[in-house]
């Protein structure tokens, strides 16, 4: 039996170029990248192009990397490169311009603050797929779909008091895995977390 953790089994696939292991990491950080580049940028074309080319640099040293917390440090490094990069090329001013010329403290808070709230975010997506089946699809339809509760009750059968059932279930499931990370305030405002204008819906 092998001693290597799931973890370390994941690495040495993405080490060896398995696709099956570069689609799981694809999967596992595009979203959170994408809420961060957009954050940054403004601009939901350019940061996903930022996204998907922060990946190919991944490829392209994955021999580097031995832990996914060192894979995870290296893709949000540069994406917030590139996209400081393209705002001090883009000569048209708009609000995240303007937030990059800051004093550098503040512009570093910024950034950081919008780091961590792309991080929580992936820990809410991983969470999501964990739910139960019909948890999860009440809780997808409501929060990336904005489906009504009439809507789901007819698709899926339910009666409108089960659908509410499994969103209050589902809500408490994840408020209760943000809290084991120490991120009380997000457990509190994770509705408004998920329906943030920007937030890439990729469902």
């Amino acid at each position: 039996m092998s001693s290597l953790s799931a973890e370390d089994k994941l690495i040495e696939a993405f080490r060896n170029g398995d696709e099956t292991a570069v689609k799981q990491l694809y999967d596992q950080y595009y979203r959170s990248l994408c809420y961060f580049a957009i954050s940054l940028t403004g601009i939901h074309d350019e940061a996903e192009d930022v996204v998907v080319e922060s990946f190919l640099k991944l490829l392209s040293k994955k021999q580097d990397f031995d832990r996914l917390a060192d894979i995870r440090s290296f893709l949000f490094t540069v994406v917030r490169n590139a996209c400081l990069d393209y705002l001090r090329r883009n000569k048209t001013k708009n609000k995240f311009k303007e937030e990059l010329m800051l004093a550098g403290e503040e512009t570093e808070q910024w950034v950081q603050d919008e780091e961590m709230t792309a991080k929580v975010l992936q820990l809410i997506y991983t969470e999501i797929e964990s739910l139960p089946p019909q948890c999860r699809t009440v809780f997808k339809s409501i929060f990336f779909h904005s489906k009504t509760t009439a809507e789901i009750a007819s698709e899926l059968g339910l009666s409108r008091q089960n659908v509410l059932n499994q969103k209050s279930k589902a809500l408490h499931m994840l408020r209760m895995k943000l809290c084991e990370h120490g991120f009380y305030c997000y457990a509190v405002l994770l509705p408004v977390l998920l329906q943030a204008d920007s937030l890439p819906k990729f469902y």
